[in-house]
């Protein structure tokens, strides 16, 4: 056990011990990448949460604008949701933009349907363009357009609805919807009003399932489709019934953005209270940003597999190259080095990742984990190559005077 520990542990250090490889397992290659994925998550998580604390501390005109703001809005969190008075959306082309809406994530939009011409011509409302020929339909594409304003399934909507449904000929919604209607009395009024309503978008907007699936057009897909998903929005906080979303420019000039839940930060959200009311919400999202951070990791995999095969591959050119002993330039052998390096290259990627965590932009934080690992491993794998290498050379130039010597 202790001769394993010494050259799992020690390899990285020691080339004898490295080479110990020709008569270990290829099973310390798969730990040694096992612990790769974990270190590299460990330090992506650390990165990306860790530091947020000083990056919001040193943010002092987004904190200001902050407590400025929270002092005219009454929000209150309670049960891990936000409620807010009033819907606040103060979304300036410059400066620091609000929006505080705290309406259920379930809330409807009262989009607006259109069409525009392929050959790109004019929009036309799609009630002009049901009132045209097949033929003419042809030239158009369906469109929709979200909006900021909620619709309501009153009853009087959801009866227009109904009246709608009945003239469908398609013969699937048609029994879909008198399956509805003949459960009506044992259904509660309001999923009733968004099953019908369901079917009625299905019904006279047939080409909707391009925007959305199996469900309707949400009030919160205004905010993401418009401002939250460009890339060039940022200075914002965004705070919704059950999460808040935030951009912000330390004073040094680096782009923070963040996600936060409410669970344990109950009661009124004042001026005074507000970092500590995005510091909290920003701890409360640990575990989600985890489980985040965890499948990122899994869709790198095969990229982190790469780095080491890649490098046994050049590995084992170089021993082929330089004719080292058979049993080195084995592509097994070589593939086991690089194995019994990984462990401690990740952690030291790791390290680095958490202190460029405090140092860079966070977007810039996604594309070092593969990047450093990739520089570390290769370091390495040259130092070995090199020595293999100039040991090889030294060995030949030896060999015609140790020659003479025998004669």
């Amino acid at each position: 056990m202790i001769s394993w520990l010494k050259y799992f542990g020690l390899s990285f250090f020691s080339d004898r011990i490295a080479k110990e490889s020709v008569k270990r397992s290829m099973l310390n290659f798969v730990l040694g990448f096992v612990l790769t994925l974990v270190f590299t998550f460990c330090g992506v998580l650390a990165a990306n949460t860790l530091p947020f604390g000083v990056h919001y501390k040193n943010a002092s005109q987004y904190r200001e604008f902050l407590r400025g703001s929270f002092d005219k809005v009454n929000v209150t969190v309670q049960g891990g949701e936000a409620v807010a008075g009033e819907v606040v959306c103060s979304l300036p082309e410059e400066g620091y933009k609000l929006v505080i809406d705290t309406r259920p994530p379930t809330a409807l939009d009262d989009f607006e349907a259109y069409c525009t011409a392929i050959d790109g011509g004019a929009e036309i409302t799609y009630e002009s363009y049901l009132s045209l020929s097949e033929e003419e339909r042809g030239k158009y594409e369906f469109q929709i357009r979200y909006t900021p304003n909620e619709l309501v399934l009153t009853q009087e909507l959801t009866g227009k609805h109904e009246e709608y449904l009945k003239t469908v000929t398609d013969e699937d919604l048609s029994a879909r919807f008198k399956a509805l209607v003949e459960k009506k009395g044992e259904t509660p009024a309001k999923e009733y009003a968004e099953a019908v309503y369901l079917l009625y978008l299905k019904a006279y907007y047939p080409q909707i399932d391009k925007f959305v699936r199996n469900s309707a057009p949400l009030l919160r897909n205004y905010y993401y489709l418009n401002y939250l998903n460009k890339k060039d929005f940022s200075d914002y906080l965004f705070v919704f019934s059950d999460a808040l979303i935030g951009n912000f420019r330390t004073d040094g000039g680096k782009v923070i953005s963040f996600y936060g839940v409410y669970g344990g930060t109950d009661g009124i959200v004042n001026g005074d209270g507000t970092d500590e009311f995005v510091k909290k919400s920003f701890d409360n999202a640990l575990p989600m940003m985890a489980n985040v951070y965890a499948m990122n990791i899994l869709r790198l995999l095969p990229f982190i597999a790469l780095i080491p095969l890649m490098l046994a591959l050049a590995m084992w050119g170089v021993m082929y190259a330089i004719k080292a002993d058979v049993k080195l330039r084995r592509i097994t052998t070589c593939i086991k080095i690089e194995g019994c390096y990984l462990a401690f290259s990740s952690l030291v990627s790791a390290l680095a990742m958490f202190v460029f965590g405090y140092l860079v932009s966070g977007s810039v934080l996604n594309f070092l984990p593969l990047v450093l690992l990739s520089l570390v491993m290769l370091a390495r794998t040259t130092v070995y190559a090199v020595k293999e290498v100039a040991a090889a050379y030294k060995s030949k130039r030896k060999t015609p005077h140790e020659t003479e010597e025998v004669e």
